[in-house]
């Protein structure tokens, strides 16, 4: 049987939610990818040019640091990123 990671990033808890789903579907393992700074709802508003989220999408260089986890790829077949869009 191969083993499979599902690794995600969730700003809001939808993302979270479909890859709980994937990883159920296929027996395979979750990991969260997480932010140092947790997002805030102020953070996701897209309609306001000077909110997080907004800045980061328009600055592709510009990248949140993330909290570090150690996580073995090598014993992994198969590797399911989700991210929000």
């Amino acid at each position: 049987m191969r083993k499979v990671l599902v690794a995600y990033f969730s700003a809001s808890g939808v993302t979270k939610k479909v890859a709980e789903g994937i990883a159920s579907a296929v027996n395979g393992d979750l990991f969260e990818i997480e932010p140092e700074v947790a997002y805030t709802s102020a953070d996701l508003n897209w309609m306001d040019k000077k909110s997080r989220s907004s800045i980061e999408m328009n600055d592709k260089d510009f990248r949140p640091a993330m909290v570090k986890k150690e996580l073995n790829l090598s014993q992994y077949e198969s590797i399911l990123l989700g991210f929000p869009i």
